[in-house]
């Protein structure tokens, strides 16, 4: 299995502040796109809403550094690697790329962790709960160290 997940979004003016530039929480969203892009190319829905309960994968740590300029109208290439894959967190990476004279620029890195998590209706105590195996299985062979 590929050690690297590519999601590809293209920068819309809703993106955009005052300046013509990607506003900082769009990226945040395209990350969050990438990995649910991730999660259905692996046969799993990472949120699940059903009569008795609410699954999902929350975040519980983000960061995110801003190297260079992206535009409206410009192409981010997410970049989405699984760093590691505990019994209930996932630790994810990601390089967004755009086009520069035909090169692909990074442009901003992030890391993130989401837990397994799922909360009743009614409660807003989420609980972390183990990462189903069959998405554990396909997560971990696209960690680095098993290519």
């Amino acid at each position: 299995m590929a050690s690297e997940f590519v999601y590809t979004r293209r920068v819309e003016f809703a993106d955009t502040d005052t300046a013509n530039l990607i506003h900082f929480t769009a990226l945040l969203k395209f990350m969050e796109e990438a990995e649910h892009a991730l999660y259905r190319s692996l046969d799993f829905v990472g949120y699940r809403w059903s009569q008795d309960l609410v699954f999902g994968m929350p975040r519980v740590s983000v960061s995110c550094d801003y190297l260079g300029a992206v535009r409206y109208g410009d192409e981010v290439d997410v970049r989405l690697q699984v760093r590691e894959v505990r019994r209930k967190a996932i630790r994810f990476a990601a390089d967004f790329t755009i086009d520069r004279c035909g090169e692909r620029e990074v442009v901003a890195r992030s890391d993130w962790t989401v837990v397994c998590a799922r909360r009743e209706h009614g409660s807003l105590d989420w609980q972390g709960i183990e990462i189903p195996s069959p998405l554990k299985a396909r997560l971990e062979a696209m960690l680095p160290s098993r290519r």
